[in-house]
């Protein structure tokens, strides 16, 4: 929490103008919010794998999928599973 309080204070000092700022910060939240996304997703995948694999399920193996969203494109890694 710390990094992202000091990369807005960043961005703020940094920046001219206030359209500029805006844009900036925009961008910034835009980042800070997909690489959450994709930490969220990867730690659902880790918890539905550990249900599956009491199942009797394998993993087989892990793909990147990409999905496109109003907040840009993310990235994530999942895992293939097979009984």
């Amino acid at each position: 929490m710390e990094y992202i309080i000091a990369e807005i204070i960043k961005t703020i000092k940094e920046s001219d103008t206030a359209i500029i700022r805006e844009t900036k910060l925009l961008q910034l939240f835009m980042r800070i919010f997909t690489e959450a996304l994709v930490c969220a997703l990867e730690i659902m995948d880790t918890e539905l794998v550990e249900q599956y694999k009491k199942q009797g399920y394998q993993i087989e193996r892990r793909d990147r999928r990409t999905i496109q969203g109003l907040f840009g494109t993310v990235t994530y890694q999942r895992r293939r599973i097979r009984k």
